[in-house]
């Protein structure tokens, strides 16, 4: 019986100057423009030479013919950018945000990240996300790799690592 599903192997466009380093603990969000990719590790390293995630943001458009193309989103100099991660989540809110909750911002030593951002993307840009009270009972510390959904217009998290 054929298989209904198989998989295709895309080639960039010409134009390979936008080519994203390889990289893990990344989100990766599909939105009506293409998908949005934020953070993750790709092998950069902060002062003390330790592995150090980033705050990089990408578009990635999937093409006619099997192709894609990577673009680097610019941001506004004065705009507030969320401090970078790896292993955090990211999911389509409505048709032009995009919520990023947690992740690591350090391995060494460990510092796990419990903030909110939003990325409106119709003007790139990224708001601080204020929540009404702290977490409380298990969910209290922060966590990473951690997965989240929109189900029925709620955001619940599901699993996670706090570190302890």
């Amino acid at each position: 019986m054929p298989h209904p599903y198989a998989w295709q192997r895309l080639q960039p466009k010409e134009d390979t100057t936008n080519v994203v380093t390889a990289r893990a603990g990344h989100s990766l969000t599909p939105m009506q423009s293409g998908f949005i990719m934020f953070g993750g590790m790709d092998g950069r390293r902060n002062d003390q030479g330790n592995p150090s995630p980033n705050s990089d943001l990408y578009t990635l458009k999937l093409g006619n013919n099997k192709t894609y193309e990577w673009s680097p989103i610019e941001l506004d100099a004065a705009s507030m950018v969320p401090p970078a991660r790896t292993l955090h989540t990211a999911s389509c809110t409505s048709k032009d945000e995009i919520f990023v909750f947690g992740g690591l911002h350090s391995a060494m030593p460990y510092q796990s990240l419990q903030d909110g951002w939003m990325l409106d993307t119709s003007c790139m840009e990224w708001k601080r996300v204020t929540f009404k009270a702290p977490p409380t009972g298990k969910a209290a510390g922060a966590l990473a790799r951690r997965m989240t959904g929109v189900i029925q217009d709620r955001l619940p998290p599901d699993g996670g690592r706090n570190g302890s």
